[in-house]
């Protein structure tokens, strides 16, 4: 016979994808980057999301407690950092009692890969998803890379553009390691193209792997990363600038 918290897991995960897919709008940005773009008037942005019907809006406790998104499957965030302070070095705001009290569907976790806090968030992550596990809730382990230089983000975009193989093994790594801690599902970068996505989602041990929105681009661009990510085998997308702006 199955545990409960296994059967409460995959109700809630069924909840996140239709027919494993998944169209992820998060929101998160408000407390990461600032009231600014389509998050300033955040009311309006949450009752145009909340009615396009997205599978899960990702979030803080904040916004997710909108009463326009009470019918909306939500991911709770419960890892932050500010661009005021040390962006890269992300710490937990939230534990996943609480989140499944406050009727998350799913928590999320973000690791950035590479930064010297790596060692710090790769505990939090695993602590997270072990008492996740014991309450039937999904993780999903934002997995990037990501490092600071000169007190700015450094995403290796410059190694992208020079050498997308070596680029694509540094993402390989991270869904891999993200995957090898329990992470039931994982968010990271769109590597360029349907070839080097591939391996990304090979890497992945199975695990759903969904892609970032990353700046904002033209509808057309995002529809055309969407559409390469979903050929290489994506589980879905988690677009918000490109949503919202």
């Amino acid at each position: 016979m199955l545990n409960s918290s296994y059967i409460g897991k995959q109700k809630r995960l069924n909840r996140l994808f239709n027919n494993k897919r998944t169209f992820i709008v998060p929101v998160d940005d408000s407390l990461i980057c600032g009231p600014f773009g389509g998050l300033r008037r955040i009311e309006d942005t949450i009752t145009m999301v909340a009615d396009h019907k997205p599978n899960a809006v990702l979030g803080y406790k904040g916004i997710c407690s909108s009463e326009k998104l009470i019918g909306v499957p939500h991911i709770l965030n419960v890892t932050a950092s500010t661009t005021m302070g040390n962006h890269v070095h992300k710490v937990p705001v939230c534990t996943a009692k609480e989140a499944l009290i406050f009727g998350a569907d799913c928590v999320a976790a973000h690791i950035n890969y590479t930064s010297n806090y790596e060692n710090e968030m790769m505990r939090n992550l695993a602590s997270i998803i072990s008492e996740s596990d014991a309450l039937g809730l999904p993780v999903l382990a934002i997995s990037y890379p990501r490092n600071q230089y000169n007190g700015k983000d450094y995403n290796y975009e410059d190694l992208m553009d020079k050498n997308i193989d070596e680029y694509t093994d540094l993402v390989c790594h991270c869904v891999r390691t993200s995957a090898e801690l329990g992470a039931d599902i994982i968010k990271t970068h769109y590597t360029g193209n349907v070839e080097t996505f591939f391996k990304v989602i090979d890497s992945a041990l199975g695990v759903p792997v969904v892609i970032a929105g990353g700046p904002l681009v033209t509808v057309a661009e995002s529809y055309s990363i969407a559409k390469s990510a979903l050929e290489a085998g994506a589980a879905g997308i988690s677009f918000g600038r490109n949503v919202f702006n």
